[in-house]
């Protein structure tokens, strides 16, 4: 399965509780979507992590399984950050 990897760039730039909203937002709103499919899934929707780059900076990062997750948060955290 691939995975789509959203660079959402150095901790602290991240606003923590606008992505912590965004992410409920997000969570909800797929279930709400895709109720039909929650028995099928065999692995995670998405996984939150915090990366290092090679200079040492600290990054957030989302990755999800499907493109069309990946895009449907995108547009959550872009009307996040407009706000």
């Amino acid at each position: 399965m691939s995975e789509i990897i959203l660079d959402l760039g150095p901790v602290n730039a991240v606003d923590e509780i606008a992505f912590a909203e965004a992410i409920e937002r997000f969570v909800a709103w797929q279930d709400s979507d895709d109720e039909h499919l929650v028995n099928d899934r065999d692995a995670p929707d998405l996984m939150i992590k915090t990366v290092c780059d090679t200079s040492g900076t600290l990054r957030k990062a989302i990755i999800f399984q499907k493109q069309e997750w990946a895009a449907a948060f995108l547009g959550f955290w872009d009307d996040e950050q407009a706000a």
